[in-house]
């Protein structure tokens, strides 16, 4: 990997606010550090920046939040640890500021989990005086592509840096070094001692990168797959590597077409999932075992919302694959589909490209058609062509059972596309119960 350590200065500047930053630590004892460096090294672009200080960061982290316009707040009170987050553009840059873990810088650094992660830069005036601290010898492993543990006891003090290692070997490109790949095997029951919102997250990261076959591959090699999705992982890894690049293909197939897709792919579910994300982790889970994803969305303590999605995504049969062809083309007509299915339209039509056996799909080309209709569709469901007043008085139905079986008849007759409007359902409907009587 190239590593451009005479850029690095020139790197940092480039990025939002950090001159504000480096005027407000004038005449402090203050230092960034961790992954800001290793990514300017490599010429990665930047948006999460920590510094660290041997006394109490708090007031310059508020200074700097009022002079950028950003959000300031605790990540850990007690351990005077926050963070200033600010929206820059389409990005949020995030700004983490905390006390040294050590007395000094030198045993911070030998603290950390990664040599890659274990370098420190003073935040000097200008950084043209400012000597990079490197205990480690963490730039010569990204000079090697190498990932390498600080120490014999940095994954046993934080077992999460067994995923977060292979989520940065996987992202960045690099080897995991034998005595760490080896660590991470002797370490992995650790896992089960942590928080499961740290776990996800680290996750998804794998999952969406470019690269993520070769993140199962090493989630394969670590044994982190194994203790994280069961027994049947390591046997599964050929059919998942298929499954994943059969997902994008079939995706990228439709962005292609037309690239309002993307933003689709892209949408949050909640914090670091995206739809995407969200769909490859059902659908390789899926495949797995069945009721692997919704469990783990479970154990995981995934939102609501994202459960709901994830069951109807694993519930997606081939009834209502087959189904899909003789939906009525219209907005409301396919509206009202997804909520029967209980899935958002834009991530059920992502859904209908990926799901089940090439037979059972829709075809690209039908695919294709609908996008330009279902990207005018919200994720609320469409209002009844008619309401209760008029079926209590027209009908003479009361609330309760025999109305919502009315209305779900109704709604029946838009997807498929005998009604398409309010006098038509009014129509509809009293010959219906004319017809009945």
């Amino acid at each position: 990997m190239r590593v451009a350590i005479d850029k690095l200065s020139d790197v940092l500047h480039s990025s939002p606010h950090f001159r504000c930053l480096l005027d407000l630590c004038t005449n402090k004892d203050a230092y960034l550090v961790g992954g800001a460096i290793r990514d300017a090294l490599i010429g990665r672009p930047l948006s999460d920046l920590d510094l660290i200080m041997p006394e109490d960061p708090t007031a310059l982290a508020n200074d700097f939040a009022r002079h950028i316009g950003g959000h300031w707040f605790w990540l850990d009170k007690e351990r005077r640890q926050s963070r200033v987050v600010v929206n820059h553009g389409d990005n949020c840059l995030i700004y983490d500021f905390a006390l040294f873990r050590a007395p000094d810088l030198k045993r911070d650094l030998l603290d950390r989990d990664f040599t890659i992660n274990a370098l420190a830069l003073p935040l000097t005036g200008d950084l043209s005086g400012s000597a990079l601290f490197d205990p480690c010898r963490g730039v010569e492993d990204l000079h090697l592509d190498s990932l390498r543990m600080v120490s014999e006891v940095s994954l046993r003090n934080d077992p999460l840096r067994i995923v977060k290692g292979v989520r940065h070997a996987t992202v960045l490109g690099l080897e995991i070094d034998c005595g760490t790949l080896s660590a991470m095997q002797a370490e992995i029951a650790g896992l089960g001692r942590i928080a499961p919102e740290r776990i996800r997250q680290e996750v998804w990261k794998i999952f969406a990168d470019v690269h993520a076959a070769r993140g199962l591959q090493l989630l394969h090699e670590s044994r982190a797959g194994q203790q994280l999705f069961g027994e049947r992982f390591d046997r599964s890894i050929p059919e998942l590597i298929v499954n994943l690049k059969s997902c994008r293909n079939k995706w990228q197939y439709l962005v292609d077409c037309n690239p309002v897709v993307s933003d689709w792919l892209a949408t949050e579910i909640e914090q670091g999932l995206s739809n995407e994300t969200l769909l490859l982790y059902t659908i390789l889970l899926a495949s797995i075992e069945p009721e692997l994803p919704g469990s783990l969305a479970e154990n995981w303590l995934l939102s609501r919302k994202a459960r709901t999605n994830i069951a109807a995504i694993v519930a997606l049969d081939k009834v209502a694959r087959n189904d899909f062809a003789i939906i009525a083309r219209n907005e409301r007509a396919y509206a009202w589909w997804a909520a029967r299915q209980h899935i958002e339209p834009k991530l059920l039509l992502l859904a209908l490209a990926a799901v089940g056996s090439p037979e059972s799909r829709p075809s690209p080309a039908e695919l294709r058609a609908w996008v330009p209709l279902v990207a005018n569709i919200d994720d609320r469901r469409p209002n009844d062509l008619v309401d209760g007043h008029w079926l209590r008085n027209k009908l003479h139905l009361k609330d309760g059972p025999e109305m919502t079986r009315v209305l779900e008849l109704l709604r029946n007759s838009e997807i498929s596309g005998q009604v398409s409007s309010e006098e038509e359902a009014r129509l509809f409907l009293l010959e219906h119960y004319q017809n009945k009587d």
